[in-house]
């Protein structure tokens, strides 16, 4: 049988798995959305231009963005919304009265942000809970670090990491605070992610290279254990940065960046136990976010300017296939 050779036949015969954004952290940069075909090959669709977007949500058809420096008279960060159709924003940016909003958690009209280096967390329009004190690390330590912002399994609740303080907040939806728990003296709490049963809360620790694990009773966490990602070879401090979990709760992922490496790691409640240490094609590996029904996955190599695609393999452990440039990428998120 004569094989058909027209480009455009051969285009619409590829499947796509599910489009995705990656944000990227340039001045003149933006969302840029791309589309995952069942080979694993990925090309980009659309870029939204934005002004450094840190972190990204989609709520209810609307792409979300922390920008880190929109606005040109202050230091202050914001926060708006963008049509994912045409593009185009659709709300102001609004600021979130902090520098450095480096991360998002939106649901219905509450959008939530920690900013980073004033160590305090904001839900818009405009209300804003400052931390204070300080840690046992001199240099990254002085003051409050607000990292990341999440909501409880049952949305009752937002937890927030805070870096400088080794301490996660537990707030109502109004920003009042109702519990707080700490991880390990200098660890610096950076991410986390709730277990598939809601029963156990992972936050991965920048400058401790780990996980601690705490166990979740609403509105309380309580600390379980806390285990080194960090490969055995490793000589130095950690630089632990994103935390993810599998679609069925089986697995954890972790990227590492002062070893430049993807952890793969066994969930089973309150154990967990290191499969692989996988490379992660670039430097400072931000962000990594699962694709396709976990069938692939995308590291976000923040100053190695790349994005590197893996396969998932049967055992769980990335399988690394092929990069493409992009400038300063920090996170992906799949729509």
């Amino acid at each position: 049988m004569k094989r058909n050779s027209n480009p455009l036949f051969v285009q619409t015969m590829r499947k796509a798995l599910c489009d995705f954004y990656v944000a990227c952290c340039t001045s003149d940069g933006g969302a840029y959305r791309l589309r995952l075909y069942e080979d694993g090959k990925a090309e980009q669709i659309q870029k939204i231009p934005m002004p450094s977007p840190m972190f990204l949500q989609m709520e209810n058809d609307l792409l979300w963005a922390t920008l880190r420096a929109p606005f040109a008279e202050s230091e202050e960060s914001g926060i708006a919304a963008y049509d994912t159709k045409s593009g185009e924003r659709v709300t102001e940016i609004l600021s979130t009265k902090g520098v450095v909003s480096c991360h998002i958690a939106v649901d219905g009209n509450d959008v939530y942000c920690p900013n980073y280096v004033s160590g305090s967390v904001f839900l818009s329009p405009d209300r804003l809970s400052v931390h204070t004190g300080q840690g046992v690390d001199p240099k990254r330590q002085l003051s409050p670090h607000t990292h990341c912002v999440l909501f409880s399994p049952d949305k009752r609740f937002v937890l927030c990491c805070d870096l400088g303080i080794d301490t996660i907040f537990v707030y109502d939806r109004e920003l009042n605070e109702v519990s707080r728990a700490r991880v390990p003296d200098g660890a610096g709490a950076r991410h986390a992610v709730f277990s598939k049963d809601g029963k156990y809360l992972y936050c991965i620790n920048e400058m401790g290279g780990s996980i601690s694990v705490f166990s979740w009773d609403a509105p309380h966490l309580t600390l379980l254990n806390t285990v080194s990602i960090l490969p055995e070879s490793h000589d130095g401090i950690g630089a632990g940065a994103a935390i993810k979990l599998s679609g069925d709760g089986a697995y954890l992922y972790a990227t590492e960046r002062a070893s430049a490496t993807i952890v793969t790691l066994k969930a089973e409640g309150e154990r967990l136990t290191i499969l692989a240490h996988t490379d992660c094609k670039g430097v400072e590996p931000r962000d990594f976010t699962l694709l396709g029904g976990g069938r692939f996955a995308a590291c976000t190599n923040q100053f190695g300017n790349n994005v590197a695609f893996f396969k998932i393999s049967e055992s769980a452990i990335p399988e690394y296939l092929y990069s493409i440039e992009m400038d300063a990428p920090l996170c992906a998120i799949e729509i």
